[in-house]
């Protein structure tokens, strides 16, 4: 594992380098503990401090069926500094069975809600059902002083005693814990990092409506440093949906428009057809957009109706659960990955060389193949690679099971395990055709440097299920972000 000081850096002409030349010139220096180039940058003109100290913690196939108030996982985690935000992640398969039941998820830190809220996930099902699918939350809680700090993800069910839960069904579940500079007091253009003006805007706005009317869900303002940089835009929040053959969109807008570079960052909650009883869970939309003016941006998340239907039957948002939008600045294709500080010391940067593809609307309706393949080029041995993807999907067919994973040249990842998800739907009315919001964001280790193919897939479970009928895509935003990054530093 690489070390966040590199204790020793010599100078390298471009055939030292061997793995790659750097893209800005004479930045290029010689790893000597690691014998790999690193490309070094000023921390000039930045007044933060970068992503740092990523933790991953995995399992595959937790099955954990337990119903109540318990602590399921516990993450040991270091915090290194004072002033920074513990961002924390869970993405894995969450289930409610029972007819009108209700579970909900969510983090302590040092045995305590976070002060500004609880980081939390809510589903309930209105039908009987089984529904094991991929779910995500996440969040950032501040003001906890640095040294150990113990993550506990825990469960219950929320207000009755009907709920049935089951926990880590059959594919990779994982927690995701680093530390994030919000302190409102940063600033400058940081030249060298990949990310940096992260701001998170939390929020507890419940909205119930039936109306075909656009409704504005959310708005802050963000003040956007840079003119040259992507920004990324995530929303985490509370989706619910009533009501048979009738969509409902979701989406950005910035500065009063919808995203065009490279397109919008929307998804949608959909029943075409089948049960139209409630469902309601919380979920996350992540895209990015390119070439907006640095300065105020107003950034607003929107409910509308989706093109070609008249109805979005019955709709809420954020139904007890915390609501976030958090807003970043991303330097596509960087590949700075160290440092020089003021006291002379070079610090490895944790996060950098980050691609992003975003495509609208790709509708795969395919139940297994190849979604989308793109070719990234990892720079470091000694780094991970974190993939995150956001679309929607749908398995109609009741009592089958759709897999949707990420593959690495074909082979899946081992370490720490694979990047997959699983979606088993058994509904008591029978199939269903609903496409909901969809997210992966995972880490994979020990990947060689070089080119490396990415594939977005589908196909069978690892269960004995038949394969259901499934669908990605639909009408909507598919994005994917591919980046490096030094675990624990």
């Amino acid at each position: 594992m690489a070390s966040d000081v590199i204790n020793e850096v010599v100078e390298a002409d471009e055939d030292s380098c061997q793995i790659r030349s750097c893209s800005q010139k004479g930045t290029c220096r010689k790893d000597c503990t690691n014998s790999e180039s690193v490309c070094l940058g000023s921390y000039s003109d930045c007044e933060e401090w970068p992503v740092s100290n990523i933790q991953i913690s995995a399992w595959h196939a937790g099955n954990w069926g337990h119903d109540n108030a318990k602590p399921l996982l516990t993450v040991n985690y270091n915090k290194k500094y004072d002033w920074t935000g513990i961002k924390v992640q869970w993405r894995g398969n969450l289930r409610v069975h029972r007819a009108s039941g209700c579970g909900e998820w969510w983090f302590t830190f040092n045995g305590q809600d976070c002060p500004q809220g609880r980081i939390s996930l809510r589903k309930y099902t209105g039908r009987l059902s089984n529904y094991l699918q991929n779910s995500a939350f996440e969040g950032i809680c501040e003001g906890i002083p640095k040294g150990s700090v113990p993550v506990k993800f825990y469960l219950d069910g929320c207000g009755n005693t009907n709920w049935d839960l089951y926990t880590g069904w059959y594919q990779a579940n994982f927690i995701i814990v680093e530390e994030i500079d919000t302190r409102p007091t940063s600033k400058g253009l940081c030249p060298s990092l990949s990310v940096f003006n992260i701001r998170e805007y939390d929020m507890n706005i419940y909205y119930s409506t039936s109306s075909t009317n656009l409704q504005v869900i959310a708005t802050v303002v963000y003040e956007k440093r840079d003119p040259s940089t992507a920004l990324r835009a995530v929303w985490k929040g509370n989706l619910g949906k009533y009501g048979s053959n009738t969509c409902a969109r979701f989406y950005f807008r910035f500065n009063g428009n919808e995203c065009g570079n490279p397109n919008t960052i929307d998804t949608v909650c959909s029943i075409l057809s089948g049960d139209s009883s409630w469902i309601r869970e919380d979920v996350v939309v992540d895209g990015m957009c390119y070439q907006l003016p640095a300065g105020p941006l107003k950034v607003e998340f929107v409910m509308g109706l989706c093109i070609g239907y008249t109805s979005i039957g019955h709709v809420t948002t954020g139904w007890d659960t915390r609501e976030s939008i958090r807003l970043e600045e991303v330097r596509l294709g960087l590949d700075i990955n160290a440092i020089q500080l003021p006291s002379g010391k070079i610090y490895r940067l944790p996060v950098y060389n980050i691609q992003h593809w975003q495509w609208h609307a790709i509708n795969y309706e395919t139940d297994s193949g190849v979604i989308k393949e793109v070719s990234y080029t990892k720079h470091s041995k000694t780094s991970a690679l974190r993939v995150t993807v956001s679309t929607v999907t749908r398995q109609a067919t009741s009592g089958h099971c759709t897999e949707w994973r990420i593959r690495f040249n074909s082979t899946e990842c081992s370490n720490p395990t694979t990047i997959d998800a699983s979606y088993y739907m058994w509904n008591e009315g029978g199939n269903t055709n609903s496409h909901r919001p969809y997210y992966i964001d995972a880490i994979c280790k020990n990947l060689a440097a070089g080119t490396v193919a990415v594939k977005f897939e589908v196909g069978n479970c690892e269960t004995s299920h038949s394969l259901g009928d499934s669908y990605t895509g639909w009408n909507t935003m598919t994005s994917m972000t591919v980046q490096e990054v030094y675990i624990g530093i």
